[in-house]
C-alpha cells in the first residue's frame, strides 16, 4: 500500500466526521449489545420452547419490532448529539431537527410497511439526517448575517442561543422536509441491484472489504452495509438454506470483524511474559461471543495503520477459501438450515450447522490457522515498535543489542502509560475546573514608548470561579492541550474576541487585539481554517495572532505554511515568550512572523552583566533580521529604561497596565494613553535614557 494512500486513510480515520461516527457508535454500544442478546434469547426460545413461543406470540412479535426499531432511533439520537458537538452546533437544536424530520418521514411511510422495511430506512436516516442537518445548520449559522446580541446574552443566555439558532433551524427544517417525505418510499423499494449484478464471489469480497474498512475507522460496518444493500447478504442464498451472511459469521470472521480472534491469539502468545498491557484479557470474554469492540477500540485496532492490512486481508482470504470450499466445490454437504445467530461462539456454532460436523470443524480450524499466520508478523512488528520505537529497534539490530534493550521495553511502556494516565487525570481535573466557573477574556495593553500610545492589546484567557476569583490558563490549558482540547479553546477565544471588538467598535473605540493560537490549532487543518476564516472576517477590526516559540518546533514546515497563510490574509503574527521554546535559529528564521516578544525570563536575567549583554545581543540580532521586537514583562521604570537603551520601543507588562475586563478596556486604554502623553507634554522622556 502506497505511503500516500496510508496517509490519506490515517487522516480520514482521524477526521472530525469519522471521529464523530466512532463516538456515536461507542455511546450506544450497550444498547446494541443488549438488543443482540435479546435477539439471541428470542431465537433460543423459539428453538427450545416452541410451545411457550406460540402462547406468547403477540408479545414476542411486539418485542421483535421493538428490537428492530429501537436501534436506529438510538443511533440517530447519538449521531445527532456527537455531530453537533463536533461541529459547534447546540445539540438541543440538532436533536430537535433530526427528530422532527424523522417524525415527518414516519408519518408519510407507505401503508402496510413491515417493521423490517421501517427499520431499513430508519437506519439510513440515523446516519444521513444528523449529518445533513448539522452541516446545514453550521453553514447557515456561519454565513447568515450576525447581529449584536450582547445585551440579550447578559439578560438571558438561553434566549440569545434561541435567536442564533432559531432562523437556521426553521430554514433547514423547510429545506429537508421534502427529502424526509421521500425517504420511506425510496428505501421501501429493494436496494439489492448491486448484489444481483455482480458475481457472488466479487460481491462477497467487496462486502468484506468495505465492512472491515468501516470497522477499522470505528464505524459499524455491518450496520452501514445493511442499509446500503437492504440486507442483501442476509436475504440472498449462496446455496439453498445458506445465506451469504450465514457464511460470513459462521466461518469468515472468527471473533468478530477483522477475524480478531486470530489477533487475540497472537497477542496472547507475544505478551505471555509481560506482567501488563494485556487488553485481550478484558476483551476475550466478550470476543468469545464475537463482540470485539473492547479489543478494537482498546488496543486499539481502530485507526491503527500497522494493523490495517491484516484487518482487511484476513477476512477476504477467509471469504475466498469458504466460497471455494462451500459454494464452488461444495465439499460440505448442506443437510438443512445453516442459520445460526452471529453471537454463537466459534466452533460451538458447528453444532447448529446441519452438515458434516467434522468437516465444519476442519474448515474452521483451517480458517483460524490461516488468520493467525497472516496476523502474526504484523502483530510481532507492531508490538516491537511499540516497545522500542521503529528507529531505536533498527539501531539496536545494527548494533546487535536488541535482546538487551528488550529487557527494558516493558519498563519504558509502563513509564509512557503512567505519563498518559497522568495527563488524562490532569485533563479531567481541568475539565471539572472549567465546569465550576465561566471562561472570560481579559486584555493587556501594549505600549509604543516613542509615541506614548497603546498600539494594541493581547487577549488573555481567564476562568472566573463562582466566588469571583480568577484562574490563569496555566492551571488548565497545558493538560487540555496535551489531550486534544487546545483547538476548541482557541475557537472559543477567537469568537469571543471578535464579539468584544464589534461591541467596542459600535461604541466608537477601535484597537488591535492579538490572540494566542495553540500548536493544536496550527496542526489541525479544520480548526485552523475556521480560526483563519474568523480572523479574515474581522480583520478590519484589528485581529492579530500570537504563538509560543515552542510551537515552531512541532512540525516546523506545517507551521510555516500556516503562518504564511495568516500573513497573506493580512494578519500580523507575533512570536510569544521568545527565549523559552528551545527552537534553533534556522527553524525560527524560516517561520513567517512579524514581531518577536522577548520573554520576561531574559529581562530578569539582565540584572547581571552577562544577562544584560545577552539581552542586548538578542535585541540587536532580531532587529538586524528585520523583526520588530517587543519586551514582555516590564514591571518597573528601571526595566523600561533598560529595554529602551537596548533599542526596544514596544513594551508590555504591569508597568504599562494590568489586564482589563472587556467592559473596562476603552476607559483603561484611555487612562494609559493619558498617563504617557501627559508626560510627553510636560517635556519628560517616557524613560530615563542613560
Amino acid at each position: 500500500m502506497r505511503a500516500g494512500s496510508i496517509n490519506w486513510l490515517s487522516r480520514l480515520a482521524q477526521s472530525r466526521f469519522v471521529l464523530s461516527m466512532r463516538e456515536s457508535f461507542l455511546a450506544v454500544l450497550p444498547v446494541y449489545l443488549l438488543l443482540q442478546v435479546l435477539s439471541l434469547c428470542l431465537l433460543l426460545l423459539q428453538g427450545w420452547q416452541p410451545e411457550i413461543a406460540q402462547a406468547y406470540q403477540a408479545q414476542l412479535q411486539a418485542l421483535g419490532k421493538f428490537q428492530l426499531l429501537l436501534w436506529p432511533l438510538a443511533m440517530s439520537v447519538s449521531t445527532a448529539t456527537h455531530f453537533s458537538r463536533a461541529y459547534g452546533i447546540d445539540p438541543l437544536y440538532a436533536l430537535m431537527l433530526v427528530l422532527a424530520l424523522t417524525l415527518i418521514a414516519f408519518l408519510n411511510a407507505p401503508p402496510g410497511q413491515t417493521a423490517a422495511q421501517t427499520s431499513a430506512w430508519l437506519m439510513l436516516a440515523s446516519i444521513a439526517m444528523p449529518t445533513v442537518s448539522v452541516l446545514s445548520l453550521r453553514l447557515l449559522i456561519r454565513h447568515l448575517p450576525r447581529f449584536d446580541l450582547s445585551g440579550v446574552t447578559r439578560f438571558s443566555p438561553a434566549l440569545s442561543r434561541t435567536l442564533v439558532h432559531g432562523l437556521p433551524f426553521a430554514l433547514v427544517l423547510l429545506l429537508l422536509s421534502w427529502p424526509a417525505l421521500r425517504l420511506p418510499h425510496i428505501v421501501a423499494e429493494p436496494l439489492e441491484g448491486l448484489g444481483a449484478q455482480l458475481p457472488m464471489w466479487l460481491f462477497l469480497m467487496l462486502r468484506l472489504l468495505l465492512a472491515n474498512l468501516l470497522w477499522w475507522m470505528g464505524i459499524s460496518g455491518s450496520t452501514m452495509l445493511n442499509w446500503l444493500t437492504h440486507s442483501y447478504s442476509e436475504h440472498h442464498e449462496a446455496l439453498p438454506g445458506v445465506s451469504i451472511e450465514t457464511l460470513v459469521y459462521n466461518f469468515m470472521v472468527p471473533g468478530g470483524c477483522g477475524a480478531t480472534l486470530a489477533l487475540t491469539i497472537c497477542l496472547m502468545w507475544y505478551q505471555r511474559h509481560l506482567p501488563r498491557r494485556k487488553i485481550w484479557r478484558w476483551a476475550l470474554p466478550l470476543q468469545i461471543f464475537n463482540v470485539n469492540e473492547v479489543l478494537t477500540f482498546g488496543l486499539p485496532v481502530v485507526g491503527n495503520i500497522s494493523l490495517l492490512l491484516p484487518f482487511l486481508l484476513v477476512p477476504m482470504l477467509n471469504g475466498l477459501l469458504v466460497y471455494l470450499v462451500v459454494v464452488e466445490w461444495q465439499w460440505l454437504p448442506v443437510l438443512g438450515s445453516w442459520t445460526v445467530h452471529w453471537m454463537t461462539p466459534y466452533f460451538f456454532n458447528a453444532f447448529f450447522i446441519e452438515s458434516n460436523l467434522a468437516g465444519v470443524w476442519l474448515l474452521q480450524v483451517l480458517i483460524l490457522g490461516l488468520s493467525v499466520l497472516v496476523y502474526r508478523p504484523f502483530v510481532k512488528r507492531w508490538l516491537r515498535e511499540g516497545q522500542l520505537g521503529e528507529a531505536s529497534w533498527a539501531l539496536a539490530n545494527r548494533m546487535n543489542i536488541g535482546p538487551g534493550l528488550e529487557m527494558f521495553a516493558e519498563a519504558r511502556f509502563v513509564k509512557r502509560h503512567e505519563a498518559q494516565h497522568e495527563w488524562s487525570r490532569q485533563a479531567q481535573a481541568a475539565l471539572r475546573l472549567l465546569q465550576s466557573g465561566e471562561l472570560c477574556m481579559h486584555y493587556q495593553p501594549k505600549l509604543d514608548l516613542q509615541s506614548g500610545h497603546v498600539l494594541g492589546l493581547e487577549a488573555l484567557l481567564r476562568l472566573r470561579l463562582k466566588d469571583g476569583s480568577l484562574v490563569a490558563p496555566g492551571r488548565f490549558m497545558p493538560a487540555l492541550e496535551q489531550t486534544g482540547f487546545g483547538d476548541l479553546l482557541d475557537l472559543w477565544v477567537v469568537r469571543q474576541v471578535a464579539d468584544d471588538l464589534q461591541r467596542w467598535s459600535a461604541a466608537g473605540f477601535d484597537t488591535r487585539v492579538a490572540i494566542n493560537l495553540s500548536a493544536a490549532t496550527l496542526g489541525e487543518e479544520e480548526a485552523f481554517d475556521e480560526v483563519l476564516a474568523t480572523m479574515i472576517k474581522f480583520k478590519a477590526l484589528g485581529l492579530e495572532a500570537e504563538l509560543l516559540e515552542s510551537s515552531l518546533i512541532k512540525e516546523p514546515e506545517l507551521v510555516r505554511l500556516r503562518l504564511g497563510r495568516l500573513r497573506e490574509a493580512g494578519v500580523k503574527v507575533y512570536v510569544d515568550d521568545f527565549g523559552t521554546g528551545y527552537s534553533n535559529l534556522t527553524v525560527f528564521h524560516g517561520a513567517e512572523v512579524d514581531v518577536v516578544k522577548l520573554d520576561r525570563s531574559l529581562l530578569e536575567a539582565a540584572v547581571k552583566p552577562r544577562g544584560a549583554a545577552l539581552y542586548r545581543e538578542v535585541c540587536g540580532a532580531m532587529q538586524r533580521l528585520g523583526y520588530e521586537v517587543m519586551a514582555e514583562g516590564v514591571e518597573s521604570q528601571a526595566e523600561a529604561d533598560f529595554v529602551a537603551a537596548c533599542g526596544v520601543s514596544l513594551i508590555q507588562g504591569w508597568w504599562v497596565g494590568r489586564p482589563l475586563e472587556a467592559a473596562a478596556v476603552p476607559a483603561g486604554v484611555a487612562a494609559v494613553n493619558l498617563r504617557f502623553t501627559k508626560q510627553a507634554r510636560q517635556g519628560r522622556s517616557l524613560t530615563a535614557q542613560p
